[in-house]
């Protein structure tokens, strides 16, 4: 993740306005990445099935052909937006990512390991307590013992 794609008490008040945030964060970083392609990918996922892991996290996932690593990004709402998540619960935390298009078995590593870093509840109320981009990128991309000992000088 490149420390310049997190996004801190972002303002969206729709799920379409969460997806374009996400498309624009990406695109600043990575221009390869069109926000308007990103937006209508992120957007035809979300119409499938929510991507909601509960407790007021989503994970929008697409992949392109347009990269050859894995790109994220993450906002972090000023207001919580429905998206339709499982636990009834509004989103809060948005972690979008883009994964080559030839990367099936990774983009499923990704999400397995996104899922298992957010399962701590101390972890997510962690990135919610943060005030800005670079101390929730040092909690984001800590190794998982470092990111304990963050958590309890917290």
């Amino acid at each position: 993740m490149h420390p310049g794609n997190i996004s801190i008490n972002t303002t969206a008040h729709s799920k379409t306005a969460v997806l374009l945030k996400v498309s624009q964060l990406l695109n600043l970083n990575y221009p390869e990445l069109l926000v308007n392609v990103l937006f209508d990918a992120f957007l035809k996922r979300e119409n499938m099935g929510s991507t909601a892991i509960g407790h007021g996290i989503i994970i929008p996932h697409i992949r392109s052909d347009f990269i050859s690593k894995t790109c994220a990004c993450v906002l972090k709402l000023q207001s919580p937006v429905d998206f339709g998540a499982m636990d009834k619960q509004p989103v809060d935390l948005v972690l979008a990512l883009v994964v080559p298009q030839h990367e099936a078995d990774q983009h499923l590593q990704t999400l397995s390991d996104i899922i298992i870093q957010f399962s701590p509840p101390e972890f997510r109320h962690a990135c919610r307590r943060v005030n800005n981009s670079g101390e929730l990128y040092k909690l984001l991309t800590a190794k998982p013992a470092a990111a304990t000992n963050q958590l309890e000088t917290q």
